[in-house]
């Protein structure tokens, strides 16, 4: 089902017209009164990847609205589109005034980890940590640096990098992976 609607995560809700053809779609939770306004906004032609598109020529400089068409992008599986909304969103606003620069910086990451690019992914984290330190994704992009480490079988780095982690994020929402991957990084080979 998911490749059949080019499903990019989940949960993804596709809106459509009563012949089935395609409005637009959502992706990720929204609370109630989001998700009715959202879907409202869709049937109004707002909001929707044909109305982002259209809103595009005029809004190239606005780290919003970038940071938003990179996700819209992302939902409809659009994955270069969306990773080069997000970029442009983080040159748009270098000192994340906007407060969606390392939010687009972070969606690079998760682009990175889709495409299974570890090397990139690497690169994003490592660029993420040095430009946004006080950023409240800093933990979640910590994490990723490791799981990069370990995709790219750099076992050792992968194991620095989650240690460095549960040192500062001890009960942190990714601590529990970090337990995880360094107790299957370091058990010892299975015999056959």
């Amino acid at each position: 089902m998911r490749e059949r609607f080019h499903v990019a995560g989940l949960p993804t809700v596709i809106v459509a017209k009563p012949g089935g053809e395609e409005i637009d779609r959502t992706l990720g939770y929204l609370n109630t009164a989001d998700f009715t306004g959202t879907i409202d906004g869709y049937h109004k032609g707002i909001g929707t990847l044909a109305a982002m598109m259209e809103e595009s020529k005029t809004k190239s400089g606005d780290p919003q609205f970038l940071f938003d068409f990179g996700n819209k992008l992302f939902a409809h599986k659009r994955i270069e589109d969306a990773d080069a909304q997000f970029l442009a969103a983080t040159l748009a606003d270098t000192a994340n005034a906007s407060g969606v620069a390392d939010d687009a910086a972070y969606g690079r990451i998760r682009i990175a980890g889709k495409n299974k690019a570890w090397d990139t992914g690497k690169s994003h984290c490592r660029e993420f940590i040095k430009k946004w330190p006080g950023s409240e994704l800093l933990p979640d992009a910590t994490a990723y640096l490791g799981y990069f480490h370990g995709e790219s079988g750099q076992k050792d780095d992968a194991i620095r990098v989650y240690n460095e982690y549960l040192a500062k994020w001890p009960e942190g929402g990714d601590a529990e992976f970090c337990r995880e991957e360094i107790a299957k990084l370091t058990a010892p080979p299975e015999e056959n």
